[in-house]
């Protein structure tokens, strides 16, 4: 039977980011991630728009961001194999959140706490808004945040960087899915019928990791989340825009020769939908897109992809660090609810940390912890998430 000192269940950004931080510190031991599609095939990764990005309005996600755009800008360095950089097409072109729903306070409140905390931010007013940015209507907008410095990656490269990566560490990937398991006695059997065994486990299974945790008796209030992406160029010139996100959930920005996003429903059902709405483009996210910038109102369709979100129905923030009131072995990285890729590189540092020496040496993330859950106190980011 074969043995790892520490099993990370779930191959995606977040749980190779953390295999990789695990690993870089040659005091993990065997380390083990059991991944069941090495293609990413629905994983949530390859479908996002894989931004980063210092707009929140907790301490601790700006934080995390700020690591993240630290960390993404010398990617290509630091994920290097055999003088190979692993390009992620690392690019600042800036975010722009809008106050489109009346609620302007919030937004600049927000402002205030990410300026105090080292972010490059403007605040913007109608006119300035309209002076940085010719192309948009902004008649219903009351004030803008503008963030020069944030950025845009490849996110699946990003994925198979710390991937190949951590292998060259030495780390284990198993092709298969965990059919049950038990923390008590570190025993694991996969669907294979193959049976190995752990001293530490990670569950970092994105929109899985509530089915997982079942097995162990965790009750996790994560959910998968449907979120359509849109592909769509346009015969106009327009300026350079950031990537634009609205408090009406409206979210697109300039992506290759054309512009990629949509209008994700967090009102909707949760449950894995892998075949897109044939309506919903066109009857709901265009006219939106028109109207925030007229010119597009003549765009053309080329795709449209679904992706899920992971997402924590509890308060929409990541549950990261140990099971409070559960196995002392167990650890988890899930319910990010869209800010993984972003928030990886964070969550790979933080977990290697608690792991291996007892607690957080670098950010303290303790305020995501899963205690937050068993006490019934949510944490959430207030404005647009």
């Amino acid at each position: 039977m074969a043995h790892a000192d520490i099993l990370i269940i779930g191959g995606g950004i977040v749980g190779s980011s953390i295999a990789y931080f695990l690993a870089r510190t040659g005091q993990a031991g065997k380390i083990t991630v059991i991944e069941p599609d090495p293609t990413y095939e629905h994983a949530a990764t390859p479908a996002a728009n894989g931004g980063i990005r210092q707009l929140f309005s907790l301490p601790e996600n700006i934080q995390m961001a700020q690591y993240g755009l630290e960390f993404f800008a010398d990617f290509h360095n630091e994920m290097k194999i055999d003088d190979q950089p692993a390009d992620i097409g690392f690019r600042r072109r800036g975010y722009l959140f809008l106050s489109d729903d009346g609620d302007h306070a919030t937004m600049e409140r927000n402002h205030k706490l990410q300026s105090s905390m080292g972010a490059r931010v403007d605040l913007l007013d109608r006119d300035a808004l309209k002076g940085r940015f010719p192309s948009l209507n902004v008649e219903d907008v009351a004030c803008a945040v503008h963030s020069p410095d944030d950025a845009w990656i490849n996110p699946h490269a990003a994925l198979m960087g710390f991937r190949n990566k951590a292998r060259t560490l030495g780390v284990e990937y198993v092709k298969d899915r965990v059919a049950d398991w038990s923390a008590q006695d570190g025993k694991v059997r996969l669907s294979s019928g193959a049976e190995l065994t752990a001293e530490c486990f990670v569950l970092s299974a994105g929109a899985w990791s509530a089915e997982l945790g079942r097995m162990v008796g965790l009750e996790l209030p994560v959910e998968p989340m449907c979120r359509e992406s849109h592909y769509f160029v346009t015969d106009g010139e327009i300026e350079p825009l950031p990537f634009l996100k609205a408090e009406t959930h409206l979210a697109f920005g300039p992506e290759g020769e054309g512009f990629a996003g949509g209008l994700p429903d967090w009102d909707q059902p949760t449950g894995f939908q892998l075949d897109p709405d044939p309506t919903r483009f066109e009857d709901v996210v265009w006219p939106k897109i028109a109207h925030r910038v007229p010119q597009l109102e003549t765009l053309k369709l080329q795709r449209t992809w679904v992706g899920h979100y992971a997402r924590n129905s509890f308060d929409f923030n990541v549950f990261l660090g140990a099971w409070f009131g559960g196995a002392e072995n167990v650890y988890m990285a899930c319910g990010y609810s869209g800010h993984g890729i972003m928030h990886a590189p964070a969550s790979g540092r933080a977990l290697a940390e608690l792991i291996l020496q007892g607690g957080y040496q670098t950010l303290d993330l303790s305020a995501f912890s899963y205690r937050r859950f068993a006490e019934n106190r949510p944490y959430r980011e207030i404005g647009i998430i």
